[in-house]
């Protein structure tokens, strides 16, 4: 059963392609490559592309029918998000809009978004659970 995984030729995506091999699913990694590496994808196939391009989304959901989907693509330095908004909000919302759609269209009914601990705001140090309130300061 295949798992497609956003982001998955970076840190967090590949371990969790790890994780998932280990469960038993092939991962699939849907990745530009732009901030992630080709040499982190380990444990299933590499499909390059762009969250921006639905046709590559559609053509990844129909060559591997995944049963899931993992979202961790995504830009994420705060002071280029403040010096280059809609660059982030191309890639990071309609990316994200892009991909739920194609989710959706494919009949693919798990999926799993992958957040950031900046929403929990500044906790010097606390540990984080479930439970902790979310404060984002920006």
């Amino acid at each position: 059963m295949h798992v497609v995984v956003t982001g998955g030729a970076g840190y967090i995506g590949s371990h969790a392609c790890k994780a998932l091999k280990q469960a038993g699913f092939t991962p699939v990694v849907f990745d530009n490559l732009t901030t992630g590496w080709a040499e982190a994808v380990k444990f299933g196939p590499l499909f390059k592309g762009d969250l921006l391009d639905r046709a590559a989304l559609d053509a990844c959901f129909a060559q591997y029918k995944p049963v899931a989907v993992m979202h961790f693509a995504a830009l994420s330095l705060v002071g280029e998000s403040m010096t280059n908004p809609g660059k982030y909000w191309r890639t990071n919302v309609n990316g994200s809009l892009n991909l739920i759609e194609a989710t959706l269209a494919a009949g693919v009914k798990n999926f799993v978004f992958s957040s950031t601990c900046a929403t929990y705001g500044e906790l010097d140090g606390v540990a984080l659970d479930e439970d902790t309130p979310q404060t984002p300061i920006n």
